[in-house]
């Protein structure tokens, strides 16, 4: 079993300083209340652009604080992509409002206005535009559509923290910006999230629901940091060699399942049983969240070209499509494979089996979950991808690139090319 030159199928991307925050906050007391609680927000906010932010606990919490604030009239459509993370409408539906699915492009897995603009109609209250893997949608053109329809525009940002469209930050085009700060983002902060606004009436309305609710316990917040430092160490390559991979390539050997956790049905089942509730973000979040803010751009331009590279040097390969590119700053939060859903699998063994370990993706295309068959009429077309087809390897900056060539070389090994 390979020890060294493993890669993990995601790093933890931790700045440095972030333990000695991290004990500072506790010997300080200052883990749920502080300066970062107002810092964070205007620093946030003046590298986006936009006049207002409002910290909060996860990404889901930021997304139902964005909903509520909204104040749109129960019972109205909210359009999606069919193919994202099938959290974001299950909270939608659980509000009370009803997620309308449409067509994504089958190549950059975004959603752009001739996908949205046949699924609005007079009971559409908003359209949720989404950045995924990391590349913007065509953000400019649907602003133009939702703007012109007068419908609200909400971007999710959950894979988008630090791109910028035409040098405008994503998350500044629409009426509210969603992000989340969550372990496997690329700007993690021990969990928390945030919704970015220029719209006074709605940020008026986010500050007093959020003033009517308690931050969450201490307790709560270290265990969460905790956890997420030991996955930032468990997945440094080296030790990731030593710990993870091991049990990984013992699970493969025994024919047993990859440690992978809960996506579709399995997901929105557990999830359905109670809305969270909306928590604010807490002071060491905040204070991480300054931390990351002096980094993230040299660690998205690190991504990046080691994206580049890996791109490079895979060439054409059959059963596999990298990542098509037509927006030049993709941060490539994820690096999504497209692979014959015939082999997928094989592909994702190979790897692992020299040291690779790939993903599967918590995308789905929501349309097939059981959750969301409530209209008659479902008309997406065929060409929506499937996360059967998906891989994905991490391509974040901690990985030295000769490795992204090997990589490569690995996937067109297994393809039998030499």
């Amino acid at each position: 079993m390979a020890l060294i030159g493993t890669v993990p199928r995601r790093c933890v991307n931790l700045p440095p300083g972030t333990l000695r925050l991290l004990i500072t906050s506790i010997v300080t007391k200052s883990v749920r209340e502080g300066t970062a609680l107002e810092e964070f927000p205007r620093r946030f906010g003046q590298w986006l652009g936009v006049p207002y932010v409002f910290g909060t606990s996860s990404g889901r919490t930021a997304f139902q604080l964005t909903l509520e604030a909204l104040d749109l009239d129960k019972g109205a459509e909210i359009i999606f992509p069919a193919f994202t993370f099938p959290v974001m409408p299950m909270v939608a539906k659980l509000l009370g409002y009803k997620p309308v699915f449409c067509d994504v492009d089958p190549h950059t897995f975004n959603a752009g206005p001739e996908h949205i603009e046949p699924k609005i109609s007079e009971n559409t209250g908003a359209v949720l535009a989404t950045h995924i893997f990391g590349q913007p949608c065509p953000i400019g053109e649907i602003a133009e559509l939702t703007k012109s329809r007068g419908i609200k525009l909400l971007e999710d940002c959950a894979h988008a923290c630090g791109v910028r469209v035409n040098g405008r930050q994503a998350g500044a085009f629409g009426d509210v910006g969603i992000f989340s700060f969550a372990e496997g983002k690329n700007m993690p902060c021990f969990g928390g999230g945030a919704i970015a606004t220029a719209d006074s009436g709605i940020a008026k309305r986010a500050r007093t629901i959020l003033s009517k609710t308690p931050l969450p316990e201490t307790n709560a917040i270290l265990g969460q940091a905790a956890s997420i430092w030991t996955k930032w160490l468990v997945t440094r390559p080296v030790v990731f060699g030593l710990t993870a991979y091991q049990v990984l390539r013992l699970k493969l050997a025994l024919g047993k399942p990859l440690m992978d956790s809960a996506v579709g049905e399995e997901l929105l089942d557990r999830f359905a049983a109670a809305l969270p509730l909306i928590e604010p973000m807490a002071n060491l979040q905040a204070a991480l969240g300054l931390l990351q803010l002096r980094h993230i751009d040299a660690f998205n331009e690190g991504a990046r070209q080691n994206a580049r590279v890996l791109t490079e040097n895979l060439g054409e390969v059959p059963w596999v499509q990298p990542p098509k590119m037509l927006r030049e700053d993709h941060v490539y939060v994820y690096y999504p494979l497209t692979v014959d859903p015939r082999k997928r699998n094989d592909l994702r063994n190979f790897l692992l089996r020299h040291g690779i370990d790939a993903k599967t993706t918590d995308m789905t295309d929501c349309t097939q979950l059981k959750h969301f068959r409530f209209e008659k009429k479902r008309d997406i077309e065929p060409t929506v991808p499937r996360e059967a087809s998906l891989l994905e390897i991490c391509v974040y900056p901690i990985i030295p690139q000769r490795q992204m060539k090997r990589i490569a070389q690995l996937i067109r090994s297994w393809a039998g090319i030499a």
